[in-house]
């Protein structure tokens, strides 16, 4: 259609464009969910008008009903034009690709080249009729799995296409594949106490937690997401919305375990401008104070990479180095610059690319590190990793991947009983059609690095590679619509890499979940994600241990819930009064009355496992929580048919407050609440140790 026809027709049919008759194919060619299953299980319609505001996020912003019609049958005719697609998804034992004949020349050959990942050449050429008579088939013998370029040219038609190449199944362990049940740790690394660190939890911290629990008889340890933060702005604390999921914090450093710490003008430096007092003051306090741990360690670091560059020389310690930047490859070098050219500090070195690739090396030794230390221990997992949904706007993930994320929306959540208004997490989603476009090349990438150092890796919203829900900047809260991802395609790249990375994989798939996922989860040795408070058969009797998940990682609480005691005890509750979480007393005294009864039903639960303590039998609810109580829990969960179980750190500890409250902000400090003890006193605790004993005992290495 010329210019000047849509324009007339625009001027006809004005901006009806909802009533538009290819309105819902241009937005389902785009991914555009137009309904969902709620968590009530009733089926939710997106209307036309809010997925037309997803679509103009994406950058198709059609006038009126006649450019609707336009941009529909180009997208729809630059389909028909293509031989292959740019990914094409083979099966293990599949040995030919399916070619477009819509597409195909019919007087001309096809010449056809397949470059092996192992560098390997395969080439070919078909006369017209030959490849018409097998069906558009054309055939080069079975692959290997991995990531192969087809190579096709007809005539003046020229295309490359990646193959993929996919095990059936992620990796697992064989302990864990022949069904044994393992136990571990789950830790919010930066709230751990000990009596060395700088005032936050650092990678000898970690070291420690794996040694401890490793002698319990654990086998993991699971962690909250390491991913680098913003420098400039340290008290942007959270995890989950970091400024790059690619590469690590280093505020996690553990500065004495670095051999640069010890040059005797990093030493005069620590102790002449009175860090070590800063120290103290930093670890005494109730919280991470980000901003100070930064003010302290950042400076001495920029000391240490002097003395690094002071003392270059052919020793295995710069080769190591060195290694390091040429594996970590253009990513890495691209983040390195990015952070020079952003004035984190006024210290020379923080403009020196050489700097942050130095930072990023001394974090990756240390964690390698915990995670020897693990294999020596004989854990089967060890370190477990956790890879958030997205990154921050403004970080250098997204801002060195110009077009790949939509910068005009951000993820979310759909409306529900907890969140009326839905949720907006603020953090850009990526584009689809660029995510292919660009051959998966950042996916892989992002799994590839957060498959590191560790044995498994949790995956945060896992139904992200098949579905998100997208808010437009100008919604202010979760309204929007689900767009759709290549799923299948991206969960052949999670079994791909799990395998070629020795990681098993967890799909944390709490939430509103698509009864699809499961078709992708289970089939592929991908755990689950249950915690104990919303396993229920109806919402208020509580999931008999030998009912739970087999294939699933089991928890009493995590991150987003209060810890056991706070639960019980229901501090919780007020506390989300206070935040305007609920919205009038008598809001918060239903909600009193109803944890009550919730108490009386785990209490059941319980007795029916004969665990419930003598001390409990008269069922006081009223009562507090106590070390019997909270150790006849963590049995019952230790007893669950869930291969792996974990037990937070926090409850170790007896924590009575969250580390986080889900809907609050500057509200409350989250992810700042430190252990109320250091680690040795919280692993010596009587209490504690009934815990891990109970889990040792029900699920013996």
């Amino acid at each position: 259609m010329l210019k000047a026809d849509i324009v007339s027709g625009c001027s006809a049919a004005g901006s009806d464009l909802l009533a538009a008759a290819g309105l819902d194919r241009l937005l389902r060619s785009q991914g555009i969910a137009s309904e969902y299953i709620e968590f009530s299980g009733n089926v939710a319609h997106i209307s036309n008008a809010n997925r037309l505001r997803i679509l103009n996020c994406m950058g198709l912003r059609p006038g009126c009903a006649a450019e609707l019609d336009a941009m529909l049958k180009q997208r729809e005719a630059l389909q028909q034009s293509r031989l292959l697609p740019p990914v094409y998804l083979l099966a293990p034992e599949q040995t030919e690709v399916r070619l477009n004949l819509a597409a195909f020349q019919r007087n001309e050959p096809l010449q056809w080249q397949l470059q092996h990942e192992t560098g390997r050449m395969q080439n070919g050429k078909l006369a017209a009729a030959d490849l018409l008579a097998a069906n558009g088939s054309l055939k080069f013998g079975m692959l290997s799995p991995g990531y192969h370029t087809l190579v096709l040219q007809q005539g003046q038609h020229h295309g490359s296409t990646l193959l993929i190449v996919a095990p059936a199944r992620c990796w697992q362990p064989p302990a864990i594949a022949a069904g044994k049940k393992v136990w571990g740790l789950s830790v919010q690394l930066y709230s751990v106490r000990s009596e060395r660190n700088f005032g936050i939890g650092d990678l000898t911290d970690l070291r420690a937690v794996v040694k401890t629990a490793a002698q319990q008889g654990a086998d993991f340890v699971l962690l909250n997401p390491l991913h680098y933060l913003d420098l400039r702005y340290p008290d942007n604390a959270s995890p989950y919305s970091p400024s790059d999921r690619r590469f690590l914090n280093p505020l996690y450093l553990s500065l004495p375990a670095c051999e640069d710490f010890a040059a005797d003008e990093v030493q005069a430096a620590f102790l002449q401008d009175g860090h070590e007092f800063r120290c103290d003051a930093l670890r005494k306090a109730e919280f991470v104070n980000y901003a100070g741990v930064a003010a302290v360690k950042l400076p001495l670091l920029a000391l240490m990479y002097r003395q690094f560059m002071r003392s270059l020389q052919n020793s295995q310690r710069h080769h190591r180095f060195r290694q390091f930047c040429l594996d970590g490859a253009l990513a890495l070098a691209d983040f390195a610059r990015m952070q020079a050219t952003l004035a984190i500090r006024p210290e020379p070195e923080f403009a020196d690319a050489g700097f942050h690739l130095y930072l990023q090396w001394l974090c990756a030794e240390q964690l390698a590190v915990c995670q020897r230390e693990a294999a020596d221990h004989g854990m089967v997992l060890g370190l477990v990793r956790d890879l958030a949904v997205g990154s921050s706007s403004d970080g250098c993930e997204v801002q060195s991947n110009p077009g790949l994320f939509c910068l005009d929306a951000r993820v979310g959540a759909p409306p529900d009983y907890y969140n009326p208004l839905g949720q907006n997490w603020g953090l850009p989603p990526l584009l689809p059609e660029a995510l292919v476009q660009q051959r998966f090349g950042h996916f892989i990438s992002l799994l590839r690095s957060n498959m590191q150092h560790c044995g498994a890796l949790r995956i945060d919203h896992v139904m992200a590679l098949m579905r998100l829900w997208w808010c437009p900047n100008d919604a202010g809260n979760g309204e929007g619509a689900y767009v759709h991802y290549p799923v299948d395609v991206m969960f052949a790249i999670l079994r791909l890499e799990s395998v070629r990375n020795r990681c098993l994989v967890i799909g944390e798939d709490l939430g509103v979940v698509p009864p699809e996922i499961r078709g992708y989860l289970d089939p592929a040795a991908i755990y689950s994600n249950c915690v104990f408070y919303f396993e229920r058969y109806d919402g208020w009797h509580f999931r008999k241990p030998e009912h739970y998940k087999a294939q699933a990682l089991a928890m009493i609480a995590n991150h987003d819930s209060p810890p056991l005691r706070c639960w019980w005890d229901r501090l919780d509750v007020p506390l989300r009064r206070k935040l305007g979480l609920l919205v009038s007393d008598d809001a918060m005294r239903q909600e009193l009355e109803h944890r009550q009864g919730e108490k009386g039903q785990v209490l059941q639960w319980l007795d029916e496992q004969g665990l419930l303590p003598a001390s409990w039998q008269d069922r006081k609810v009223e009562r507090p929580l106590d070390a019997v109580l909270t150790a006849a829990v963590v049995r019952a969960c230790g007893r669950s048919a869930s291969q792996l179980v974990s037990l937070q750190l926090d409850d170790l500890a007896a924590a009575d407050t969250p580390v986080n409250v889900p809907g609050t902000s500057s509200e409350y400090p989250n992810w700042r609440r430190k252990l109320a003890a250091p680690l040795s006193a919280v692993f010596a605790d009587a209490g504690a140790q009934a815990m891990l004993q109970s889990l040792a005992q029900e699920r013996p290495r």
